[in-house]
């Protein structure tokens, strides 16, 4: 029996130019599909040093549990796992680094600003990325890169339409991180609110690293809002909603996907009560592959899997699909991945778009007594 092999190293420094000319070199080698016995190597860039440090650890988790089954069916499974620390620079720098040590793809990396800094070499090394975070647009989108996380409208679609239609807001301030993935959820959320004739009476704007919000709740309150929505990160998410909690807000706080997040529960703690979240995962959906990927989740880290675990997990079992299609070698793994269909994954049947995105339904998840329940399939 075969184990997976997860290894946490620093690779050495190399020119990006050197990188790139190894890897174009390898990767018209791609010879038959992945074998048992044989072995295959995928980079795996988190931010586990960040302001998600939950969402990175909850989608290594899943990679790892993935590769770890594979290995245990026969073939050896290989992560090289590395810290971009949430910086685009940093994702770069590995990426290339990465590339050195002959990967057939790598999983990650998780934001939108970190996977668009490695689109561009990706492309030209022809190397597969799939992205378990990133949600907006991404550069080589369906060509190099693709993702297992939601895009930006489809949960922004089903967020306004839950907003206005069931909850029947009328009147809908916005905060949003002045980010690219924090701009474009909030500009497709505002985009299907007005479509549905209800009104955005207040945009309001921060920056990564910002601590401090009573203006944008103070803001929330002029306006007379019946609805917030809140669209970043979990770092600056938590801080916003318990000053929107501290000022009065009763009001119901909508978030983007990030913030279905087990960090919004241990910041926000009691001020996340009641917060409506998109949930690209439903860990209780009684399909017997999801129940089968959940105990075996909660039997290795003692816990329920999250969507970053789901799409950590997700990310690695279509990389392994493709390699055992198409073959080990980057350029025949990153072909195989562009002709995906009906791939039958933990978060729902995969069928990459020419964007390299997936299209599945959008649960929507409410915080209750320090947990995620489900309130709308």
């Amino acid at each position: 029996m075969r184990r997976a092999v997860i290894r946490m190293r620093d690779v050495r420094r190399c020119a990006i130019g050197l990188v790139l000319a190894a890897v174009v070199a390898a990767a018209g080698c791609g010879g038959p599909g992945l074998r048992a016995q044989e072995a295959v190597t995928f980079g795996v860039i988190l931010p586990f040093t960040s302001g998600v440090p939950g969402a990175a650890r909850a989608a290594h988790q899943g990679a790892r549990l993935a590769a770890e089954e594979t290995g245990s069916g026969g073939a050896t499974v290989t992560l090289i796992v590395e810290d971009d620390r949430g910086s685009p620079d940093e994702a770069a720098r590995i990426f290339s680094r990465i590339l050195e040590r002959r990967v057939a793809a790598v999983v990650g990396p998780l934001t939108d600003l970190t996977a668009s800094a490695v689109a561009p070499i990706a492309e030209r090394a022809k190397v597969a990325v799939v992205s378990p975070g990133a949600t907006g647009t991404i550069p080589y989108g369906g060509s190099s890169v693709f993702r297992t996380s939601l895009p930006a409208q489809a949960q922004a679609r089903v967020l306004a339409e839950y907003l206005v239609q069931t909850r029947r807001a009328r009147r809908i301030s916005v905060i949003h991180e002045g980010n690219d993935y924090g701009t474009l959820v909030a500009m497709a959320f505002v985009a299907r609110v007005r479509e549905l004739h209800a009104e955005v009476v207040g945009t309001r704007l921060y920056r990564d690293g910002d601590t401090e919000f009573t203006r944008h709740a103070s803001g929330v309150i002029a306006d007379g809002a019946d609805a917030v929505f809140v669209a970043g990160y979990p770092d600056e998410g938590a801080r916003i909603i318990a000053t929107l909690r501290e000022r009065g807000v009763r009001t119901p706080i909508v978030g983007s996907d990030a913030l279905y997040s087990a960090d919004l529960l241990e910041w926000a703690k009691d001020s996340a009560e009641g917060v409506l979240l998109p949930a690209a995962f439903v860990p209780s959906e009684p399909i017997p592959a999801v129940q089968d990927f959940v105990g075996k989740y909660r039997r290795k880290y003692s816990e329920t899997p999250d969507h970053f675990a789901a799409q950590g997990y997700d990310a690695v079992k279509v990389l392994l699909f493709a390699a055992k299609r198409g073959g080990r070698g980057p350029a025949a793994l990153r072909s195989a991945l562009q002709g995906l269909r009906r791939f039958p994954g933990v978060t729902g049947e995969i069928t990459f778009d020419r964007f390299g995105a997936p299209d599945r339904p959008v649960a929507i998840a409410r915080v209750r007594a320090g947990t995620f329940e489900i309130v709308r399939r």
